[in-house]
């Protein structure tokens, strides 16, 4: 009995020990198998219910054939599995293990997304190879390296799309177009895609069977190029009426679209009735509760003040349901339904319990059908209107719904993030997005550092409920650097080393280890991707929008000698040339930081300045050294009695000008009839400029003291007249413009060859390689572009100023100077597939059946990107920097704004501003939009590289030591008023 009890005993003393180690075993097989035994966040729970409907087979299978679209050569090379065991659950892992010889790199996923993600790290890290919008660089090594890892996600999610990408970028694609993207999205890890497509489709069934006739649903679809206002209740009916072809052909669309998404594990976001409805529906339900909206932007009647149904009247969850039932039975669902009510539109009444019925009654018409959805709303509400989205009216909103059922999209995140004044949405899951681009327009743009500090802070923030990164743009297609940087956010654990991550990102992207290309990103990752001012609507320059008499200066929130620098470099390298001796000068200028930024996260570059000065070779000394070292003294005391950011203007009587014997330009023209005229018409008033100059403008040679009033537009005017036209009697001389009319290509380039500097016949192969990937084309186009939309600007300041001084030729001579630089600008844009208006045109054309349809579209895409309504109401703001759009719009307006000065100077009559741009509205802009049956390229034109080499020889001169003075005054400028806003920020704090 005894022995029996005493085993019993031990026995039991056995058994919680035992439990233990069962426990902890269980613990670690999760862990080995990624599946962490943990509770998910009140906000997570209902994300983490959500589970892809595809098998992981078919995943794999659609990742091996985005391989073979990717890596044709290459594809059997790799072999995929999908397996979400490998990883914690409710985060993707990729897991890459390559031998380097004899063997095929093997690559495992938590999902489709997961494993093409991990593709694309082995791609980009191990292989240097670069992916982008508008090339790719795929020049694999032989043998693929050796590589062993495993990357988990930090979120859940990462997404994509504004509501507005699907028309300032997207309206006009087809299918290939399409696959293109998504294959794109899976290799950038993103599994929350918008897919708006074809919606248009669904509404009409619906509201057919409701009773609403075609023609009161032409009066309320907006046309194709403008959906994304009429579904937010922004307008209705501008641009439409949608045919029955368009509604067949983008259903169909959207069909593959969504089969796509969902192969590779994404969930796309479909969308929801917001409320927005025809005016027709008043007459089938005179009773329901429908009000109209005010006016947006400038718009009037009859495409604005649109019908609003209110979410509590009954109707509303009838049409709601009606449109997610119809919606899914064609499409399916992944539970994920955005809807924007309010956009940039004030609700009705500001009283919480009535925004809190608002809300509610919005969800309630989604889980009818769908008792799983998870309501995505844009966040631009409360950064747009602000004042009227305080916290009570915010909470009341986000609270409505279950806390994990609605999902923001923190639209701004990487300059105005809402998540930390609103309480990280009072427990509602948000997502930190970048948007960066604002109608899609052009222009070099990026914000590295606010958005790693904004980055950082929102991890850091108590009781966080972030659950993912995006990209929210209005348009794509530009400053890919920045999406490619953001995308890497979503993995990385610590904020990156910007200088170090820059060199990586050149040798990627050109597949070389050129050090000036490194060198170059480095200027333009510190400088005009660096902006710490807040700007907005970066792309909208004085040069490419309209004319106006009261025209102000660019803001410049960079350094434009980092910019200036880069571009040397750049085009050194595009010429061949082993050395960065070129504008010596300049470089030297810029490495002694004339105008360091105040950067308070300067931890992301570390010693930013110290790589950029040990990358530079040593310059030989400069015969202007004395006058240099003057100026730059001069430039560094003007800045160290700076106060609150405003320079004082420098006086620079006695101060020589560091490149004034410099001021050369190439023998390369346009061989264009409109090129050929305006060079001749300026050789002849620059020569009468030079006779009169100083009796007209003394000043122009003496000071630039504030006497003088003007000094932005009071730049030396021979630093352009004789940049760009001094050369023409040299043309003359050698008989030579350009390429000859008779002249084919074969025997300009043979020409070249010929006369090509000795020091080209050594290059490496490498260097060769560079100039011919097409990534380097685009960003080389796309610099130079920059440079001389910058003198432009200028040139317009010009334009103005001599009209306001009543100076006749000088008025005539920088009327002919902007017109031949528009031609130019043109000229450049031409050389690159990624600016040309006729591939914008030529895609709107091909969803037409009929010629009135193909008219109709082409005034969509030509409108779109102009006057942007009727009249011009949103005017300029997706204009694009295009060739064909350069030469056919920008150029005309400018032409008829100089002939009206031209004239309001001869015939003394006061210029009328309204007179003005009524007549710059009917005589150039309207007719444009409107002219259908011009043929704009779709092809480019000419060799992108040795026109940018000849446009650098033309205009680099321009930015001596005066200019880029003026451009970092303004540069200046622009830290002072933001140093002024902190400032007044802190004072407003410290009030509260």
């Amino acid at each position: 009995m005894e022995g029996t009890k005493k085993c019993q005993i031990i026995s039991r003393s056995w058994i919680q020990p035992m439990l233990l180690l069962v426990v902890i075993a269980l613990v670690l097989v999760g862990e080995v198998a990624g599946n962490v035994l943990e509770d998910p966040q009140p906000w997570e729970r209902y994300l983490r219910d959500i589970k892809s409907q595809t098998s992981p087979e078919d995943q794999a299978e659609a990742v091996g054939e985005l391989l073979k679209r990717l890596l044709p050569e290459r594809a059997k090379d790799f072999v995929v599995r999908v397996d979400p065991s490998i990883g914690p659950e409710g985060r993707d892992t990729f897991m890459v293990n390559s031998p380097g010889v004899n063997g095929s790199v093997d690559v495992a996923g938590t999902s489709g997304v997961a494993a093409a993600w991990g593709i694309l790290h082995y791609l980009k890290y191990y292989c240097n190879a670069h992916v982008s919008w508008e090339a790719d660089q795929l020049d694999l090594p032989e043998t693929l390296p050796s590589a062993q890892f495993n990357v988990t996600s930090n979120d859940r999610f990462r997404y994509y799309q504004n509501v507005c990408t699907v028309s300032y970028s997207m309206v006009w694609w087809g299918w290939q177009r399409w696959q293109r993207e998504i294959d794109w999205m899976a290799l950038n890890g993103i599994n929350l895609p918008l897919a708006f497509t074809g919606q248009e489709a669904i509404w009409h069934r619906v509201y057919t069977k409701m009773g609403i006739t075609q023609a009161e649903l032409d009066e309320h679809f907006a046309g194709p190029a403008f959906l994304a206002w009429g579904r937010m209740g922004n307008i209705r009916g501008w641009g439409g009426p949608l045919t029955p072809s368009w509604h067949n052909q983008t259903l169909a669309l959207q069909k593959q679209i969504v089969t796509r998404m969902r192969l590779f594990g994404m969930f796309p976001v479909l969308p929801a009735f917001a409320g927005h409805v025809p005016a027709g529906l008043t007459r089938i339900h005179p009773d329901a509760n429908i009000t109209r909206l005010d006016a947006w932007s400038h718009f009037t009647d009859p495409y604005t003040r649109t019908y609003l149904l209110d979410p509590n009247d009954p109707l509303f969850q009838t049409i709601g349901s009606a449109f997610i039932q119809e919606m899914t039975s064609v499409l399916g669902s992944d539970h994920f339904y955005n809807c924007d009510t309010f956009n940039e539109m004030t609700p009705t009444s500001s009283d919480p319990d009535y925004l809190k019925s608002v809300g509610a009654a919005i969800y309630e018409a989604m889980t009818k059908v769908d008792h799983n959805a998870i309501w995505v709303m844009q966040g631009w509400l409360f950064f747009s209107a602000e004042s009227f989205w305080q916290k009570a009216q915010a909470q009341a909103l986000l609270t409505s719904v279950p806390i994990g059922r609605l999902l923001v999209l923190d639209l701004a995140s990487e300059i105005a993030p809402q998540y930390n004044r609103l309480e990280s949405y009072f427990g509602q899951p948000f997502i930190f997005c970048m948007l960066l681009d604002y109608g899609g327009v052009n222009g070099l743009f990026g914000n590295v550092d606010v958005l790693l500090k904004n980055m950082e802070d929102a991890r850091k923030f108590p009781n966080v409920t972030l659950v993912g990164t995006g990209l929210t743009p209005e348009g794509i297609n530009q400053n890919y650097v920045m999406y490619d940087f953001m995308n890497e956010l979503g993995w990385r654990s610590t904020s990156p080393n910007v200088s170090s991550w820059a060199i990586d990102y050149a040798r990627r992207r050109y597949g070389s280890d050129d050090p000036r290309l490194g060198r170059a990103w480095q200027l333009l990752m510190r400088s005009v991707y660096n902006d710490a001012t807040h700007t907005l609507n970066h792309g909208q320059y004085v040069l490419v929008t309209r004319p106006h008499l009261d025209v102000k200066p660019d803001k410049i929130w960079y350094s434009v000698v980092d910019v200036i620098t880069a571009w040397d470099l750049l085009i050194n390298v595009a010429k061949g040339e082993n050395n960065a001796e070129i504008f010596a000068e300049d470089i030297a200028e810029s490495k002694q930081s004339i105008s360091k930024p105040n950067t308070e996260t300067e931890d992301s570059y570390g010693d930013h300045n110290a790589v950029l000065d040990r990358s530079f070779p040593q310059e030989q000394p400069s015969l202007n050294i004395g006058s240099q070292e003057f100026y730059l003294d001069k430039i560094k005391q003007d800045f160290s009695n700076n106060k609150n950011g405003e320079i004082r203007q420098m006086n620079h009587r006695n101060t020589q000008e560091l490149q004034h014997n410099r001021v050369r330009r190439s023998g390369f023209v346009s061989n264009t009839a409109d090129r050929m005229e305006y060079t001749d018409k300026a050789s002849a008033l620059s020569q009468i400029g030079k006779n009169s100059l100083n009796s007209f403008h003394p000043r122009f040679e003496t000071s630039m003291g504030k006497e003088d009033e003007i000094s932005e537009a009071n730049m030396d005017r021979k630093l352009i007249r004789d940049g760009i036209s001094a050369s023409t009697e040299s043309n003359k001389r050698t008989g030579k413009y350009g390429p000859q009319e008779n002249e084919s290509e074969m025997d300009v380039e043979m020409e070249l060859e010929s006369n090509s500097d000795p020091r080209k016949n050594g290059l490496e192969a490498r260097n060769k390689s560079v100039t011919n990937q097409a990534t380097f084309q685009h960003d080389l186009v796309d610099v130079t572009r920059q440079i001389l939309q910058l003198v432009g600007g200028q040139m317009v300041l010009r334009l103005v100023q001599n009209y306001n001084n009543n100076v006749l030729l000088a008025l005539q001579e920088s009327h002919i100077l902007l017109q031949e630089l528009l031609v130019d600008l043109d000229l450049l844009l031409g050389t690159s597939p990624d600016f040309l208006l006729g591939r914008w045109v030529d895609a709107s054309a091909s969803w037409a059946t009929s010629e009135k349809e193909r008219d109709h579209y082409i005034f969509n895409a030509l409108n779109q990107i102009t006057l942007w309504g009727p009249t011009g109401e949103i005017h300029d703001y997706a204009i694009k920097q295009w060739s064909g759009l350069v030469l056919n719009y920008i150029k005309p307006r400018w032409e008829f704004f100089s002939q009206t000065l031209l004239t309001s100077l001869e015939q003394g009559l006061p210029f009328d501003e309204d007179r003005f741009r009524w007549d710059l509205f009917t005589l150039v802009e309207d007719p444009f939009t409107k002219d259908t049956n011009i043929s704009y390229p779709s092809q480019p034109q000419g060799d992108p590289i040795q026109t940018a080499i000849n446009f650098h020889t033309k205009y680099r001169p321009i930015f001596d030591s005066r200019f880029l003075h003026i451009l970092e005054r303004r540069y200046q400028s622009s830290l002072g008023q933001l140093a002024k806003m902190k400032m007044m920020k802190k004072e407003v704090k410290g009030t509260e």
